[in-house]
């Protein structure tokens, strides 16, 4: 089993609220959600339990299927894309 050493960072927590919420919703299984991403599901678990971060390109894939801005992910603010501050 792999460290989670990110299990705690802004990007794994919010990826996880994220991906809950499209399942509890939408009745996506994270495996849809990693294929609609265009992201492998071992890379999507992998950042879901914060054994390791995405690099820019995983980033901005996550970022774009989930409609929310990459600072967003990062914890850097706490606003979706269209949201006034």
């Amino acid at each position: 089993m792999s460290e989670r050493k990110y299990k705690d960072h802004p990007f794994c927590k919010r990826l996880r609220q994220l991906m809950f919420s499209a399942y509890e919703v939408q009745g996506l299984s994270y495996r849809r959600m990693a294929e609609d991403a265009g992201i492998g599901i071992s890379a999507m678990n992998s950042y879901r339990r914060g054994e390791v971060l995405p690099g820019a390109e995983n980033l901005l894939k996550i970022a774009d299927y989930f409609g929310v801005s990459a600072d967003y992910l990062l914890g850097r603010e706490g606003y979706e894309i269209g949201e006034e501050q």
